[in-house]
């Protein structure tokens, strides 16, 4: 008996070892694609919106701000980009997407810190799945404001983790004048560092339960102390845009550009979208809950949900917006045919539907990460234009915080990313 246990440890350590040295290969092969993706798209022509952000930050390099002439997002990404570029005395374009390089490395950085956080095993694995996905791995090189953006939800999200407050304030303060949206993650961050207050562990097995014993927690002092003492980072940044929405009566920092973008608005455009694109980024993870979905199947409430969710996109799903209507764009081929109905309207919302039952399946690490869900319909359907990037956050965030499965299925969700960009690419 003793013999076997030893066998079996020697076996248990050879294996870790194999898929530790496997993880760090797969890091080096990464870090290479990343650096051929940016040296493909380095000396390219501007790609889009890149026009415009590489005129603002060429705006600020030489001084000259008319309001007018920005966008949607506050400026907080061609501020900080400019400042680089005036550091290192360049202004060409390669050298703009070189920073931009820089804040997709740094993503990835503490995406990795985040991971570590949330599950210490499975950190190196799933940074590299966050570094390959393809809707983001190519933005890394591009001048656009998502990659910082990103960073700076996650590094406010890192802190929250570790309870540091004044850190929590300062990422997310610095996320809002990037991308003024990322306000709405403030209720997660809110409950992660709640969580953790010594009042606030709640031990409840039935989520109404949670909620009573939540309830009643407001009634104890120390514990409402706690509350109001963890809503201090927030303040600055809430206040900060309320104020601004009431005296401009807009979200658009741009004038010219608030009528494309109405503040406040809510649309399904975004939220189908992206339950789309998670079922075929996550396909893997589809699979593997194939028989969890089956027995879903047998609840009535969930049959009830999928049919509301196929009222709401026969009823609800437009494809409006005057920017979602490029002719030979792939992302406004899938989105046409899909509001069109039909097969590929079905396809659409069934690719939507296997998506909702997944996450119903995936059981998150946290019950603060619940969080993600509801403030991802807010963050998503504020948006009447449709964009593959407005996914990024809420898709990377349940990347992260997912509970994680086997090794080989992990390999696999990072296989399935190598695929997509091979795709994405050709």
């Amino acid at each position: 008996m003793g013999s076997g246990f030893v066998k079996t440890m020697k076996r248990s350590i050879t294996s870790s070892g194999v898929q530790r040295a496997t993880e760090i290969l797969l890091a080096v092969c990464t870090l290479f694609l990343i650096v051929l993706v940016y040296v493909r798209m380095e000396a390219a022509p501007l790609l889009y919106d890149e026009v415009f952000h590489y005129q603002r930050i060429t705006a600020v390099l030489q001084r000259v701000l008319p309001p007018a002439g920005w966008g949607v997002m506050f400026p907080g990404y061609h501020l900080l980009t400019a400042g680089l570029l005036t550091i290192v005395d360049q202004t060409s374009i390669p050298a703009a997407r070189m920073v931009s390089l820089l804040f997709g490395l740094l993503a990835c950085g503490v995406a990795y810190g985040v991971a570590r956080a949330v599950d210490r095993p499975t950190a190196l694995l799933r940074t590299l799945q966050f570094a390959t996905l393809p809707i983001l791995l190519p933005f890394f090189p591009l001048i656009y404001t998502d990659t910082l953006s990103l960073s700076l939800v996650l590094f406010a999200l890192l802190a929250a983790l570790h309870a540091r407050l004044l850190l929590v304030g300062l990422f997310f303060l610095l996320a809002s004048c990037v991308r003024q949206n990322n306000i709405l993650w403030a209720p997660l961050l809110f409950a992660i560092l709640l969580e953790a207050e010594p009042e606030w562990r709640i031990v409840a097995s039935g989520s109404f339960a949670w909620l009573r014993a939540a309830v009643a927690r407001l009634h104890h002092p120390h514990a409402l102390r706690a509350v109001i003492r963890l809503t201090a980072p927030f303040l600055l940044p809430v206040c900060g845009f309320a104020l601004f929405v009431a005296m401009m009566g807009r979200a658009s920092f741009s004038p010219d550009l608030a009528a494309a973008h109405p503040f406040p608005s809510f649309s399904l455009g975004n939220i189908y979208f992206t339950l789309f694109l998670f079922t075929a980024l996550f396909l893997p993870l589809v699979l593997v809950r194939a028989r969890s979905l089956v027995r879903l199947l047998s609840r009535p409430w969930i049959l009830l949900l999928l049919v509301a969710l196929f009222v709401l996109f026969s009823a609800g799903f437009r494809v409006d917006h005057p920017a979602n209507s490029e002719v030979g764009r792939f992302r406004d081929v899938i989105l046409l045919a899909a509001a069109a109905g039909g097969t590929a309207g079905f396809v659409f919302w069934f690719a939507g539907a296997l998506a909702v039952l997944t996450m119903l399946a995936t059981p998150l690490s946290r019950r603060s990460f619940l969080w993600i869900y509801p403030l991802a319909l807010l963050y998503l359907g504020g948006s009447w234009l449709i964009e593959t990037r407005y996914a990024l956050v809420p898709i990377v965030l349940f990347l992260l915080l997912r509970k994680p499965n086997s090794w080989r299925i992990e390999i696999l969700q990072f296989a399935c990313n190598i695929i997509l960009l091979t795709w994405v690419f050709s």
